[in-house]
């Protein structure tokens, strides 16, 4: 294969795998996929993920502090005109990647929370989840004087949803006499 048909094949595998998956996926969740597979090297994925950034195959944003790369209407053309051209056995690795990594990739994109330095000093954490269906099911701002504070926030928000939704659904409905 020539190196320009191989170049075309590996961007051609990164859209594949966006459009097969169908929801934005880190720079880390791509990096793994072609790394296990020695598909090709950190530096071209990174190179890969530009020319297609700059192509207006793909779209970047950042979200909790990582980019994320979410595939445009003009990148499913690419992938349904060209797909063809991928090696069988590139699609069947990007098929099993997303298989095993569907559900925790999914729920890393369900599970939010980020934090900014606002213009009086003090820093807002914004912590929420996603319903399954693509709703938002709670969505919690806290202001905070400190940076630490709202990193700790964030990581417990990150490492302990369920258990502090938990609470505050319990807070919440719990029948407070005398109010």
């Amino acid at each position: 294969m020539s190196d320009e048909n191989k170049l075309a094949e590996n961007k051609l595998i990164i859209l594949y795998l966006l459009k097969k998956i169908d929801m934005p996926l880190s720079n880390n969740d791509i990096y793994q996929f072609v790394m296990e597979r020695n598909i090709m090297d950190f530096i071209s994925v990174q190179q890969y993920l530009s020319d297609l950034t700059d192509s207006v195959f793909i779209q970047a944003f950042e979200e909790n502090g990582s980019t994320k790369y979410a595939l445009t209407p003009s990148g499913e053309k690419a992938v349904a005109l060209f797909e063809d051209n991928i090696a069988p056995w590139l699609k069947t690795a990007a098929n099993e990647y997303i298989s095993n990594n569907r559900r925790r990739i999914h729920n890393e994109n369900d599970i939010t929370a980020a934090y900014s330095l606002e213009e009086n000093g003090e820093y807002i954490v914004k912590c929420g989840v996603s319903s399954p269906s693509g709703g938002l099911m709670i969505n919690i701002s806290v202001s905070v004087p400190e940076k630490e504070q709202a990193k700790l926030i964030s990581n417990n928000w990150k490492a302990n949803t369920s258990p502090i939704i938990s609470s505050i659904f319990s807070a919440l409905t719990k029948n407070y006499s005398g109010n």
